[in-house]
């Protein structure tokens, strides 16, 4: 395992454990340093000292860790020849264009006109997972990628998802996009049982990974339906979410408007190949309850989104009938 001490990894960690394997893991030790004390832990860094990796061999390499070519390049110097298979987890941001519904595994990938970057940011992280892709083809002959559109569930990071459970799981009014807009996602969960099965069947391709399409409304009657608190969106037109500036995907996570011709086929990705191949995804609900439950346990501010109280205000005076 490269990496496996913060979200997906947690859970594929957790899901590897049951099935029975024999983990070793790979990290900084920075994230989480306490879990899975009764695993084999190596240390080190994959931006340098990667000669933990020196020694022994693996039936299979699961790859949560890579963001630059070099990275895989790095670590790779090691595991060739002593891996049977190599899962990379990669990101449906790889592909150039998601302008359209329907993108498959085989669209064109993004690509950098000039020198490959040395930083990973917003505008160079697709790119970057897209040679990541290629460093793997090229060194691993027995490997799978798997691409997943926005992940969700306990102990995700991000909070993208985890706004939209636990703020409508407060009563009163509250802003989101037009109910019809695409949501897709993949519980972390299921993702991680998935990695499993394909790592453990040496399954090779690429697959995306991700729910069937949904209209975001049914998100937030799944949230009404699991905690009792009737749902009551506010949303807000064009004209009036740039005189507020309220900014599509940061204070309202996961939306992005029709506009944004790149990326409007981002919730609707094609996944019967990921189907066939044998991924399953929980209902809705689960999701909604299990994720709102960590959320409550954890405590805290979230990260992305609008706060408690612009939310609140925004949806009072656009509220219909106001």
């Amino acid at each position: 395992m490269l990496g496996g001490t913060t979200f997906v990894g947690i859970h594929l960690v957790t899901s590897l454990l049951r099935d029975g394997w024999d983990v070793t893991m790979f990290n900084r030790g920075r994230s989480n340093p306490g879990l899975f004390a009764d695993v084999t832990h190596l240390r080190g860094d994959r931006n340098g000292d990667v000669s933990a990796l020196a020694d022994g061999r693996w039936d299979v390499v699961h790859d949560l860790s890579s963001f630059h070519p070099d990275q895989v390049r790095r670590s790779a110097a090691h595991l060739v020849g002593r891996c049977d298979h190599y899962v990379l987890v990669s990101t449906i941001s790889t592909y150039a264009n998601l302008a359209q519904p329907g993108t498959t595994e085989d669209a064109p990938l993004a690509a950098f006109d000039g020198p490959v970057p040395d930083e990973v940011d917003g505008d160079t992280y697709g790119g970057l997972k897209a040679l990541c892709e290629s460093a793997v083809a090229e060194l691993f002959d027995s490997r799978t990628i798997v691409r997943p559109t926005i992940i969700a569930g306990p102990h995700d990071p991000t909070d993208r998802f985890t706004y939209w459970v636990q703020r409508p799981s407060t009563p009163g009014l509250h802003v989101a996009p037009p109910l019809d807009s695409p949501l897709q996602y993949v519980d972390a969960r299921d993702l991680a049982d998935w990695l499993v099965r394909l790592g453990a069947g040496r399954v090779p391709g690429t697959f995306n990974a991700a729910t069937v399409p949904l209209p975001f409304g049914d998100l937030l009657q799944a949230v009404a339906d699991e905690t009792g608190i009737p749902s009551q969106p506010v949303v807000l037109t064009d004209e009036q979410r740039e005189a507020e500036q309220v900014r599509p995907w940061v204070d309202l996570p996961l939306w992005l408007p029709p506009s944004d011709e790149k990326m409007r086929g981002m919730f609707q990705v094609d996944t019967s190949r990921a189907v066939a191949a044998g991924l399953t995804t929980r209902p809705l609900g689960e999701t909604v309850r299990d994720t709102l439950a960590w959320a409550r346990e954890r405590g805290g501010d979230l990260k992305v989104g609008l706060s408690a109280e612009r939310d609140a205000e925004l949806a009072a005076r656009y509220a219909p009938g106001r």
